[in-house]
């Protein structure tokens, strides 16, 4: 396992560097990793967003969005501000700093729309204020499962609703442990999201925050976020059946074959710019 790591830490290294040096294309390299990152994610819990959703989306600028793409829109710009909230979250705090409580609710208040500023877009989209009624729903949305689902994704056994509030105190607190602090940042990684999917403390985007969490670790140790592929959906699925050494190896197989393409991209890129001159 040790030579897996460092063999992963080389071509991240090979990656950061490629980055440095091609500044001007690394920012477009960046966007398009990142509209990929939110591509996959998205698919891996069965919603599939169409490039001209993402672009409308990420770039209004370039691409005005239709009225009926509008509810499309703004899930992809919650999304979007997750990502941004993880990247600035991991240069705000050391390498080895804990996951918390706060973290894992802010992340899934920005999924669900639940922050002053998605409420505002979508109040403007709509053009109406939202009922009590409705405001209540959302807060319901915002808090922890309050049942055991029978129709989900998701098919391994996770916490009954009870269950869901210590267990996740444990996990934080086991982020915080000298045992976790030991562990190889991918493995610290990998632990995070196969033990807060055991938990799987909310209705929806419980997958979603998950992933988060592994990649706010990953960004922190200065590693690309991990994108998982959307074709390897139902192996994603079955690795949470077993021991986290499965899904393990499933997010390092990720994360190689992100730093494989953009090592490549770069590559591609040297060779035209030698060409040329």
């Amino acid at each position: 396992m040790k030579e897996r790591y460092q063999e992963i830490d080389e071509k991240n290294e090979t990656l950061r560097d490629y980055l440095g040096i091609f500044k001007e294309k690394a920012r477009e390299f960046i966007d398009r990793f990142e509209m990929s990152w939110i591509y996959h994610d998205a698919a891996l819990e069965g919603v599939v967003y169409t490039q001209q959703e993402l672009t409308a989306a990420l770039y209004p600028g370039r691409l005005p969005a239709e009225a009926s793409m509008m509810p499309v829109v703004l899930e992809v710009r919650n999304h979007k501000a997750v990502c941004e909230y993880i990247r600035e979250e991991a240069a705000s705090s050391k390498k080895n700093a804990q996951i918390t409580l706060t973290q894992i609710k802010r992340m899934h208040d920005l999924f669900i729309g639940n922050t002053p500023e998605a409420q505002q877009a979508r109040a403007a989209t709509e053009r109406r204020e939202r009922t009590e009624k409705e405001l209540a729903k959302e807060r319901e949305r915002a808090g922890f499962r309050k049942d055991m689902p029978l129709h989900r994704t998701y098919f391994h056994d996770i916490s009954q609703p009870a269950k869901i509030q210590p267990a996740l105190e444990k996990l934080v607190d086991y982020t915080a442990s000298a045992e976790f602090r030991e562990f190889h940042p991918i493995k610290q990684a990998a632990t995070v999201q196969h033990m807060f999917l055991q938990i799987f403390p909310f209705t929806e985007h419980s997958g979603k925050v998950g992933r988060m969490c592994t990649n706010l670790i990953l960004l922190r140790n200065n590693y690309m976020p991990a994108v998982i592929h959307s074709i390897d959906r139902q192996k994603y699925y079955e690795s949470f059946r077993g021991p986290v050494s499965g899904f393990r190896t499933l997010l390092m197989d990720a994360i190689e074959n992100s730093l494989d393409n953009g090592i490549k991209y770069f590559k591609d890129l040297n060779r035209r710019y030698k060409a040329i001159n």
